[in-house]
Parts: structure tokens; sequence; C-alpha cells
């Protein structure tokens, strides 16, 4: 999966910024797109995109600052559309709901920055509120078709045409999730190839965590909820809406990053994509642990993990498996004694500790009978000696007492994961 559209220099990250980039890694997200929206946020992207090599960003004068334009910002911007890794023009466009800046000053900028797109050859990231006839028309006067990204689309089907008849994708994210909201309605008539995730961290954090601080590790909420609407498997979501970034970008799948992050002493592995190879480099002079993750549950390829786990041990790491539970059943026998010795902990993740609060959230949505198999691989996980841990996702109202019980009964540490206001 790819955030296509986040904010991780915001203030609200300023705490936690690296552990936020590495709880989204380890939920299966393989890249970022910051955005450099002024002055400031510009050069904080510049730096996010040197420190990460999984980081893009975009370059661009949002239309609340449209009046802060100058020379020297203009300069700025064109000097960060330079960077390799600066692929796109954005976020621009109009906000008539706010109207930070006068609206023939925004409609002048929105202009310059189209035109700064065409001379660089750059996609283009739309930020529309309450302006969209304006800045569809703006759009079509400046030429019939484009290449970018509608950012935080929540419009109609036909709204949605308007924008593909331009050549834009549209940017899903949060609003879909929200139960007085028609988002899920538009989004189930569209084309899944249309369509790329976003979650405009630190805001419009998805249900049932509105309220608190979005992050990018939400882009994985609402792939599930895309699946769940769309009948597809949450691997294929995230194959096609990354083929859609790359495309609105365009950028090809070389450009991204390799399936070995680097973050806070510890190395993440997306497992389904990785090879042996891909951990020579690595090395306990770097890291401390190595984390086999991905959106394909890293189970699902059991020798293969088990290849990649030899490796990481060999390589002098101690090995955590994040999984979701279901590898006995899917292999049809315990493996656990099979993990063993190369396998120092498996964290499963849970919404809840009871099948029908659990499902609500997550995916796929076990049936009944299956969240016993869940249990019981834990039960086997701890027999076979393997430090397993039950990591609860907080949501409003949770309350951890009934998660430390049922990791208890099964013999296993618990752990929760909170996030902030």
């Amino acid at each position: 999966m790819i955030d296509s559209h986040c904010h991780l220099n915001s203030r609200h990250f300023d705490d936690d910024r690296e552990i936020a980039i590495a709880r989204a890694v380890s939920d299966g997200v393989v890249s970022f797109m910051n955005i450099g929206f002024d002055r400031e946020s510009l050069r904080d992207t510049l730096e996010l995109v040197e420190d990460y090599p999984f980081m893009f960003g975009a370059a661009g004068v949002h239309p609340h600052d449209a009046a802060s334009l100058d020379d020297a910002l203009e300069a700025d911007v064109r000097s960060a559309l330079q960077h390799p890794r600066i692929v796109a023009v954005g976020e621009i466009g109009l906000d008539f709901y706010r109207n930070l800046a006068p609206r023939e000053v925004q409609e002048a900028v929105f202009r310059k920055m189209i035109a700064l797109a065409r001379e660089t050859n750059k996609p283009i990231v739309i930020h529309c509120r309450d302006a969209f006839n304006e800045v569809i028309e703006m759009l079509a006067a400046e030429g019939s078709q484009h290449r970018g990204i509608f950012h935080a689309f929540s419009g109609s089907p036909e709204d949605a045409q308007r924008i593909f008849d331009l050549g834009f994708h549209v940017g899903i994210g949060g609003v879909v999730t929200y139960r007085n909201a028609r988002l899920s309605e538009t989004v189930a008539a569209l084309p899944i190839e249309k369509i790329v995730l976003e979650t405009d961290s630190p805001y419009l954090t998805p249900h049932p965590w509105r309220g608190k601080r979005n992050e990018p590790s939400f882009v994985a909420h609402v792939a599930r909820t895309i699946a769940r609407i769309k009948d597809l498997p949450l691997a294929e979501v995230a194959r096609i809406t990354t083929g859609n970034y790359l495309a609105a970008m365009g950028i090809t799948a070389e450009a991204l990053p390799g399936p070995v992050y680097r973050i806070d002493g510890s190395v993440y592995i997306q497992a389904a994509s990785a090879g042996p190879a891909d951990l020579e480099p690595v090395s306990r002079e770097d890291e401390d642990e190595a984390v086999l993750t991905g959106v394909v549950d890293p189970m699902d390829g059991l020798e293969h993990t088990l290849a990649l786990a030899t490796v990481a041990k060999e390589r002098g790491l101690r090995v955590r498996i994040n999984t979701g539970g279901l590898a006995n059943h899917t292999a049809g026998r315990d493996v656990t004694p099979e993990l063993a010795g190369k396998v120092d902990e498996i964290v499963v993740v849970f919404y809840g500790t009871t099948a029908t609060t659990h499902n609500t959230l997550a995916y796929p949505a076990v049936a009944a009978e299956e969240w016993e198999l869940i249990r019981d691989f834990i039960r086997c996980s701890v027999a076979a000696g393997i430090d397993t841990v039950c990591e609860f996702v907080a949501t409003p109202g949770f309350d951890p007492d009934p998660c430390r019980l049922f990791a208890k009964e099964l013999g296993a540490q618990y752990d929760i994961r909170m996030y902030r206001s």
C-alpha cells in the first residue's frame, strides 16, 4: 500500500514521527508521499525524502497560502522539483470554504502552479473545497488532459467522471469510513483503477478513531474498507491502488523502494516481496531486530518466511513476525515447531476480545469458527517456546482489562497500540 498524501512534517508528529512511520511500514505501507505546500513544509519535505528512501514528496503552494507566493517561494518550489523524489506539484487548487486568501489570488496562483507542472512535466495534486466547478473549469481551460490526484475526494460518481475525463485519479481516505458520509456508495460505483489510497495525516482520521490524530498506518483501514465495498481481497486492493499511484505520478515500479526498511534500530521486511539476498546488507552492528510483515500475511508463504527468518538469525538479529494467526489453519498442521529456534516473537493483532468486535475492523473478517483457530495458534506458539504477543488496537472506549485477561488465558503477553489525540 502507498499513502499518497500525508503531512508527516506536522508538529503533531514531533514526539513520535519515527514510531508512526515504523507502525505504517509494519502494517504494509511500502511508500509515502509527503506534501510540501508552503515555505516550512517544503523544507521539511525535502528533509524527509532525504532521511527515508521510501518517502516521496510534492512541492507547491496551497490555496490557503496563495498570498504568500513571491519570487523567493516560487524559486524554492522550482528548486525542490529538481529532487528525484519530489514527484508532483501540490497540493494546489482552490479553497472557497475558508477563504484564507482572496479568491482572485488563489486563482492566479493556481494557474501559475498548473503552468509550472506543465513546464516541469510533473503531475498535480489538487486541493479543492467548495470550489469544484471552478477547479474543473480552470483545469479544462489550461488543457484537456492532465495527470495527478484529486486529493480527499468526497463527491458523487458524476463529479468523479469529470475528474477522470481530465486525466486525474481520485484520492480516497478516511471519509470513506464515516457512517454519515455517502462516499462509500460513490466508491462502490467507481472503477478501482482510478482510486489511490491516502490518509491526509494528521487530519481526516477514519472511523472509529475520529478525534484522534490520523497517521499513515490508518491507510490500511482505508484499504480494508474499500476491499469490503468492492468485495476484493485486501492484497488485490493494495496491488491495484499502488499501480494507480505509479500511473498518476508517472513513475515506474523500479522507483519504489526495496522490501527492506531500516527504521529506529529495526529492519522491517515486506516478506512477500523480499528474498534472502535482500538481507545480505543487514547486520547486527546496525539493527537489533528483523520484523517480517506486510499486507500479505508472512505466514501465507511459510517456507519463504522461514528462509528469511533463517538468514536474519544468521545475521545476528532477533526475529519477529506479524501475523493474523491463521497459519496452522492455512498449512493444515501445527507449524509452530518449525518456527521455534528461527523466530523469537510472534505478534497477532486484535481489534477486540470477541469474534464480533474483532471482525468489525479486521481484514479478512474471520468467521466465528475461525476465531478459535487464531486462539489455538497462539496457544501452540506459546507451547513451542516462542514469545507470543496479542497486540490490541485501541479504539474509543477501549478497556485494557479484558485484553490483559484474554492474553493471560492463552498464556501470551499483551500489548496495546494507543493512538494519540
